[in-house]
């Protein structure tokens, strides 16, 4: 777990633990980071480490939560200024995780993007999207689920982008994901005599 921070100036030193745990993560393994890495780095004691995170893993879960937030003040502050479409939210999206290639890098050379998954998951459905404006016909439980499948694609389909190297456009990668998600995935499947 991580604390969350009521001052700007706790707020930024916070972040510089993580960004140096994100540091030390190009070069090994989460698994072969230590506590007292990072605050050597620092130039830093222990006991000011466990001011912001009670664990390694708390810096990593922290890391990964307020980069996902800076997604979602992005999003928000992309929508002001442009026409909103589905498209052009996604393109921020593919956007953003260009830019944040590092996070990317760091957890894949440990094997922890699903990590990625399960946060985006939280924050997704937590703070940036009201559930109940979708699918009204269905229950809360199933519009969850719908929810939790359409985030879990999306992550995934970027991080496949990722592993591919950016080799396509984040436009052509908006429009991919605009079609996964506004249009059905079977939609012929009463004329192949395939019932739901």
């Amino acid at each position: 777990m991580y604390k969350l921070c009521k001052t700007e100036q706790s707020a930024k030193r916070q972040r510089e633990i993580e960004m140096t745990l994100m540091r030390q993560m190009q070069t090994k393994r989460f698994d072969d980071v230590s506590v007292s890495e990072i605050c050597d780095e620092m130039k830093m004691p222990r006991k000011a480490f466990y001011r912001y995170f009670d664990s390694r893993d708390g810096a990593l879960t922290a890391l990964i939560d307020h980069t996902l937030h800076r997604f979602s003040e992005y999003s928000l502050a992309t929508s002001v200024t442009e026409h909103r479409s589905l498209t052009r939210e996604l393109e921020s999206y593919f956007i953003f995780w260009k830019d944040n290639r590092q996070l990317l890098d760091a957890l894949e050379k440990s094997n922890l993007t699903g990590l990625l998954i399960q946060a985006s998951i939280s924050e997704t459905v937590s703070d940036m999207v009201n559930l109940g404006k979708f699918l009204p016909e269905d229950s809360d439980w199933m519009r969850s689920q719908v929810f939790y499948f359409a985030v879990c694609g999306l992550t995934s389909l970027m991080l496949s982008w990722y592993r591919a190297g950016f080799k396509s456009s984040t436009e052509e990668m908006a429009k991919a994901a605009c079609r996964m998600l506004s249009r059905p995935l079977f939609p012929g499947l009463e004329s192949l005599g395939i019932g739901r």
